[in-house]
């Protein structure tokens, strides 16, 4: 039978959405290379060919689904009604109602990010998310320089700037992750709001806005958006325990 070829790009693509999907229905750690072969139906050498490991496939697909936000968000830059502060407020409530209605995914492909030993993997991935988002963000600070909303600056370095605090929430995050309790996961909700709420109160001082103007995320966010997720891995760990139980029986 001959061997089918396909254009680079497409089995490049077919080898991240077999990831995102192996990802979601497992987790990043209890997923293998072979397996993500396997799932694709690709060679082992056709798999290193696109990339080195399989962090490499997880920082591809973070830069994918930040192309799939973009696509949404594109379209406040050109909205000729806004000024450039209605638009970063639009900005950031979209970004807000992404995060929390793809959540249980976002959470599930990328939990293994907020592990303390993969704190290198979340870099890489974090930096690959900046490489799409920088630009959206340095357009609508120019916007808002232009027309006297924001403080003048170099709007691409402030980008990188208000964009890079946001990684500063990865000890908060991993609280939320790593909690095993009620108690705990509140506290660790209450420590990740306080955080954004800061970063708000930065972004404001930078930008030249009175203090509380920029709203990262509103109250309650920490909660709605994790809430999705425990019950996603309740329901994963129930399965795989389910699973567990019928491969006992045999």
């Amino acid at each position: 039978m001959a061997r089918t070829v396909k254009h680079p790009e497409v089995r490049r693509a077919e080898l991240v959405g077999a990831a995102r999907s192996l990802f979601f229905e497992r987790g990043y750690d209890a997923t293998s290379v072979d397996e993500i072969i396997a799932r694709a139906g690709v060679s082992k050498g056709a798999f290193y060919y696109y990339f080195p490991s399989k962090g490499a496939v997880l920082e591809a697909l973070a830069e994918q689904m930040a192309e799939e936000a973009a696509v949404n968000i594109r379209p406040i830059l050109t909205d000729d009604t806004l000024n450039g502060f209605e638009r970063l407020q639009q900005f950031l409530r979209l970004n807000q109602r992404l995060k929390a209605e793809q959540a249980p995914e976002t959470l599930a492909l990328f939990e293994a990010l907020f592990h303390p030993q993969n704190l290198a993997l979340h870099h890489h991935v974090f930096t690959r998310v900046s490489r799409v988002m920088n630009p959206i963000m340095a357009t609508i600070l120019q916007q808002g320089m232009d027309d006297g909303s924001f403080l003048p600056g170099d709007p691409l370095a402030i980008a990188e700037v208000l964009l890079g605090i946001s990684s500063t929430t990865h000890e908060a995050v991993a609280g939320l992750v790593g909690a095993d309790s009620e108690e705990a996961f509140k506290a660790a909700a209450a420590a990740f709001q306080r955080r954004w709420l800061t970063q708000g109160v930065i972004a404001d001082r930078i930008l030249g806005l009175p203090e509380g103007s920029t709203e990262f995320v509103e109250p309650g966010f920490a909660e709605a958006f994790f809430a999705g997720w425990r019950q996603a891995r309740a329901q994963r760990s129930a399965t795989r325990g389910n699973f567990a139980e019928d491969v006992d029986r045999f």
